[in-house]
Parts: C-alpha cells; structure tokens; sequence
C-alpha cells in the first residue's frame, strides 16, 4: 500500500488534492506516475460543463500519462515491476495510479522517450485518426481542419503527408495557426478576420473542401464543417461532444455526405491495442513533430492554478502535470 497525492474536482472550478491509500487488486499493477497531462475533456468537468450521467464532485479523468510499474497484483501477467507503461484510463493527476490491465495500460515500445510515451493516448487517437481521414483523400485533394489544439496539430500533420494537396486549419487563436504554419499546413483561417465559406470556396476554385475534419469541440465547428465540405465529400469527425446541440443536417442528406467517425479509444480494446503499435511505429519514425506542442508545465502541487491558467489560457496546447 502507498499514499498518493490526488486530484479531485469538488465543484465548477474548484480542484484540490486528495490522500489516499492505494493497493493493487489481483489484477491491478500500481504504477508511480513519471507524467501526465491536461485533456479538453478535463478542462470541460472543470468548468462543470457537463451533462447526462457525469456529475461533479469527482476524480476527473487524467487519462493521459504513464510511469513506471512498482507492484502488480497476484493475477497479473505481462506486466513486471520496473516495466514503463502508458495510460489508456483515468487517474493520472496523482503520485500513484492503479490501473486495471490488460488495457487499462500498455507498454511503452522500445524506443519511446517518456515523455512521448506518456502522451500516449491523444497520441494515438489523433495519429490514428489522421491514418482514418487519409484512407479518404486521393490525388489533388483539399482538407480542411477545424480546430488547431493537440489532436488538431497531429491530424493536420498526418494529413498532409497522408497524400493531401492542401491542408487548411481553422482556429480562432493565431498562435496556434502559426504554429501549425510552421510545421507544414498549406493555408490558415481565423473566423475573427475571415469569411471561413468565402476563404474556403476561393481555394477551392468553388469546390470546397474534399474532406473536413472537425477537431474543435464545438457545434460551432460541426456546423461549419457542413458549410464547407463538397457535394459527396466527408466529414471526419473526431471531437467528443459532451453536451447536445443543435446540428444542421440539411447538407447532409441533400449532398450525400460520408461521415466518418475516427475515436479510437470508442472502438474495441483489441482495435485500440493494435493502433497503439501502428501509431507508435510513425512516431518512432518521426513522421510526427511533437515536442513543439507541449508548451506548459506545472507540478501536481499546483493543479489548482493549473486548472485556473488553463481555462482561461486560448493559447495552450498540451500542458503537463509533473508529480
């Protein structure tokens, strides 16, 4: 048994560390957390910008992260004290974390920095989903991209070396769409300065984009990824929503669009495992540029003020927790 530091989530914006005791069960292995990092998802709980069955007070997902193994339960096999693994369930936002197995977490590949290994999961899902979207695209293609956050950076990178011609990103915060300049998309668009149908429809000599990619969050961004694919094209969508609103499907029907889901981590374990490997087997390759989208770091200590800088910070990307 040890004693863990853990974030709990009391109330709209009131987050504070809990102690407690944990213990692996028979088939449970007791991981020491190297990092961890903020997910939108988290970011919603926080702001208690939530519905259905989810419900403040709770320990908030941190499902991003990973550590070393310390002890493992008396039905464990394949995992070892000592092992390096990555988190594929929540409770990461502390010193110490149990995770069920086999799939509650997964070995970090050879090869694999921590620190990359412990982005794991947005990794994946994100490169997996740039994998799904590129099974779309053919020769002269335009793809755009709604949303320049983490997962929005991957996909824009995928894409484009998936065979795309031109990738466009939308965003509304010019920091992120120069970053996503610099790291190879063709064209950016901010909806605060630019007409994004207009801007769209001229670089597409009328057409619209091939396939849209909403990445955002938003039914703001769905609704625009309606506005702008072509008659027949695809949306791509890889947004987890966690409130309803209300979605335009005129075009949908009208244009016989092709609407494609790309999470991951909603389809079958066995899936999952198997795009991890895939995944990683790019980003040993270094199809990806990933360390420039890491841009905060705070301690555990401080996941208050994390929180608090997070929300309010537009310009984040990837922000770490570090025990």
């Amino acid at each position: 048994m040890v004693k863990t530091r853990a974030a709990y989530f009391e109330g709209p914006g009131k987050v504070y560390l809990k102690e407690l005791d944990l213990t692996p069960g028979p088939d449970q292995v007791l991981v020491k957390t190297f990092q961890a990092s903020i997910c939108g998802t988290d970011k919603i709980a926080y702001r208690g910008d939530i519905s259905g069955e989810v419900k403040l007070p709770i320990f908030p997902w941190g499902h991003e992260g990973g550590g070393t193994v310390v002890e493992v339960g008396s039905k464990v096999n394949g995992f070892s004290v000592g092992d390096r693994v990555m988190s594929f369930a929540k409770g990461t936002y502390a010193d110490y974390v149990l995770f069920d197995v086999p799939y509650g977490c997964l070995p970090v590949p050879d090869g694999v920095d921590m620190d990359i290994a412990c982005l794991g999961e947005p990794l994946t899902c994100a490169v997996f989903a740039s994998q799904l979207v590129s099974k779309s695209i053919e020769i002269g293609d335009t793809v755009a991209v709604i949303g320049a956050g983490f997962a929005g950076q991957i996909l824009s990178q995928g894409i484009k070396k998936g065979g795309a011609e031109k990738v466009i990103v939308i965003d509304f915060v010019n920091e992120k769409l120069e970053l996503a300049k610099s790291l190879g998309v063709d064209f950016v668009i901010n909806p605060d300065r630019d007409d994004i149908l207009k801007r769209v429809m001229n670089l597409t000599n009328d057409r619209g984009a091939d396939v849209v990619v909403e990445a955002s969050g938003s039914g703001e961004g769905l609704n625009t990824a309606s506005s702008i694919v072509r008659h027949n094209g695809t949306i791509a969508i890889y947004s987890h929503y966690m409130k309803p609103f209300i979605v335009n499907m005129y075009r949908w029907h009208e244009d016989a669009l092709k609407i494609v889901h790309t999470c991951l981590m909603h389809r079958t374990k066995e899936e999952m495992v198997v795009g991890v490997r895939d995944a990683f087997r790019l980003i040993k390759k270094g199809v990806f540029d990933i360390k420039p989208l890491v841009n905060r770091k705070y301690r555990l200590a401080d996941i208050n003020g994390a929180f608090q800088k997070e929300v309010a910070d537009k310009t984040s990307i990837k922000t770490l927790i570090l025990p």
